[in-house]
């Protein structure tokens, strides 16, 4: 026979130890559902994931010609948005069928699968004279460059020099493609009388 004694102990005991079991249960759900969550690779990160020192970055295009080649001094990508910070860009434009170019700034912003790079900060574009084209460069503080259709676009100040010509204004849209060029609004020129 069975002591009741005994019994009353034995019950409450019982209960506290599901109870703690219970919950000792939903604690260790939720650490693995949080350390799963912070784990996936589909998490969202604001951290940068990579910096690379000293890079140098060549685009082909499907034909496999280097298209243009964008160097710095440093590289950040941050995943959330799959963009990239850069310091110091350099930009070489490497199309064959055109004259050459550079562009330099002091810091740049790459986004949407390397068709947008936002150049900020001292930006030069420079062009050499060539049998195709006349002495080319443009500074200003803001360039906006879509290098798969050969624009490069500003709402900024700009100053141009094509040859011995000079240009300034405000907002500026150049389509190399297109070969279509404008500047929106207080432009100024300077040009050279022609020789006769």
């Amino acid at each position: 026979m069975s002591d009741p004694k005994a019994n009353r102990f034995r019950m409450p005991l019982l209960v506290a130890l599901a109870a703690g079991l219970a919950l000792g249960s939903f604690w260790l759900l939720e650490v693995s559902r949080k350390a799963a969550e912070t784990s996936a690779p589909g998490a969202a990160r604001s951290a940068p994931d990579y910096y690379i020192d000293n890079f140098t970055f060549t685009r082909m295009s499907e034909s496999g010609q280097p298209l243009y080649r964008i160097s710095g001094d440093k590289l950040t990508h941050y995943p959330l948005d799959d963009s990239s910070e850069i310091t110091h860009p350099l930009l070489h434009r490497l199309d064959k069928d055109k004259p050459p170019m550079t562009i330099h700034a002091d810091r740049a912003r790459i986004e949407d699968d390397n068709s947008k790079i936002h150049m900020y900060g001292d930006v030069n574009v420079d062009r050499p004279a060539t049998p195709m084209a006349k002495y080319f460069h443009l500074q200003s503080e803001y360039l906006l460059v879509l290098p798969d259709e050969d624009v490069v676009q500003t709402d900024r100040p700009v100053r141009l020099v094509l040859d011995k010509s000079r240009l300034n204004g405000v907002g500026m849209y150049a389509n190399n493609a297109t070969r279509e060029f404008r500047l929106n609004q207080r432009v100024q020129g300077t040009y050279p009388p022609r020789a006769r």
